[in-house]
């Protein structure tokens, strides 16, 4: 297995929000921060490998960095992409 496909580099860490929190509990809905280039194939193998369990759906959103001006130059910000996994209604992941 290849180093970019290792669920340790795909799964950058977990989000946990009031939000997030909710998706859980009521949708058994996670959300994690996986890199730009990931794609839900992978995300899925992840997961699955990562908790042992099963993922029913892989949602990703991508965030592009905004743009920042430092003096008399402009740049970037971080571009983020996070992925809500939906689980299969018998499993579960423990966060807290």
């Amino acid at each position: 297995m290849s180093d970019e496909n290792r669920p340790e580099y795909i799964l950058k860490g977990v989000m946990l929000t009031e939000k997030t929190a909710f998706l859980a509990e009521s949708r058994n809905v996670y959300a994690f921060e996986v890199p730009v280039d990931a794609n839900k194939l992978q995300i899925r193998k992840a997961v699955e490998e990562a908790f042992g369990v099963r993922v029913v759906a892989v949602n990703t959103l991508t965030r592009l960095g905004r743009p920042v001006r430092h003096r008399s130059h402009q740049a970037y910000g971080q571009t983020r992409k996070r992925a809500l996994v939906r689980l299969h209604a018998e499993d579960r992941i423990s966060l807290y």
